[in-house]
């Protein structure tokens, strides 16, 4: 077999990220259904979760965007032909087109890693401390993209996107996603799978019999799942790029659509599992609410610090100052599932 050149990978490139973009519209429209209605109605502005709605909002737009500038490079190279033909467009990296696609690629992977960020400061009580490593490496991934950008904007010679002074940074970028999301999620799931264990432990050594299927272990499920297909793609990109191979071209393409999937997908399997739970009318969030607090007790006081309570909930909406009540099901009060983990 011949070498897999810069054309045949741009064209391969175009054609699974049109399919890509495909399925992501599928679970962007899912996905906006479930951010912006209860199943019977249009949430109104203060029911909305609005970090959920604007993380979604930003990644539509940008895999279309990337969509977009993936069809003005080929274009380009096939209709205009600039001089030296279509191999020669595209190792022109410094023309706008292929520096918004390669920012579009950037934008999106750092959209995703701050939202995984994101979730795991929340479930661990917005504690800054737990997340501390990973945000030190999405920053440096960060600093790497800008610098990227800049010396792709700057190049003077006909190149590929991993070349030159490019490759140390492109490699720093995409060694740190990897890292960054084998650790986060790796937090995420530790507490999750404790809790998940030591419920089906006592529920068992309580009543004797099999219960209800465990939600914490969904939950698990979810993030694990949606993890796995995010970082698997972002390790091929990283394998890819250090290698100097064309696939770069190819994977990194499939990159931009996967990264909004993946974030999709949290979002549509719990508001799906928690609609057929509990109804379809029920006004509830919609993203992953995970969450590890101290136990308090009814007065609201803090209790044993030693002690740490998970809760995984869909929250009811009732009243926008309604007090939350650590409870069972209620009609009347948020649903909650929780289960205490010493």
């Amino acid at each position: 077999m011949g070498e897999f050149g810069i054309v045949p990978a741009r064209i391969a490139a175009f054609f699974v990220e049109s399919v890509i973009l495909g399925l992501y519209l599928v679970t962007f429209g899912y996905t906006t259904q479930a951010i912006f209605t209860t199943g019977s109605r249009w949430k109104r502005i203060g029911e909305l979760n609005h970090p959920m709605a604007i993380v979604a909002s930003l990644m539509f737009f940008n895999v279309t965007m990337a969509s977009a500038t993936s069809f003005l490079i080929i274009w380009r190279a096939f209709v205009d032909t600039p001089p030296g033909g279509a191999e020669v467009s595209f190792k022109e990296i410094s023309y706008w087109g292929v520096v918004l696609k390669s920012a579009t690629l950037l934008f999106q992977t750092t959209i995703g890693d701050a939202m995984l960020i994101y979730r795991c400061w929340v479930v661990y009580g917005r504690s800054y401390l737990v997340v501390t490593l990973s945000t030190m490496l999405w920053i440096g991934g960060t600093v790497c993209s800008i610098i990227i950008i800049y010396y792709e904007s700057t190049f003077k010679e006909h190149v590929l996107v991993s070349a030159g002074k490019l490759h140390p940074y492109g490699v720093a970028f995409w060694a740190s996603t990897v890292s960054l999301n084998i650790i986060t999620t790796a937090l995420l799931v530790w507490p999750i799978w404790k809790v998940a264990r030591n419920h089906d432990e006592f529920a068992y050594r309580d009543s004797g019999v099999a219960q209800r299927p465990n939600t914490m272990k969904h939950v698990m499920h979810v993030i694990i799942e949606s993890g796995l297909l995010y970082t698997v793609t972002a390790f091929m990109t990283f394998v890819t790029y250090t290698a100097n191979s064309n696939s770069l071209y190819v994977v990194s393409s499939a990159e931009v659509g996967v990264a909004g999937i993946a974030f999709n997908l949290i979002i549509i399997r719990t508001s799906n599992a928690t609609r057929a739970k509990y109804g379809s009318t029920a006004e509830r969030g919609s993203t992953l609410p995970l969450h590890i607090i101290s136990p308090q007790d009814a007065s609201g006081t803090t209790g044993d610090k030693s002690q740490v309570r998970i809760m995984v909930s869909q929250e009811t909406v009732q009243h926008k100052y309604a007090k939350p009540i650590i409870s069972g099901d209620s009609d009347q009060s948020r649903t909650k599932v929780e289960q205490e983990s010493y």
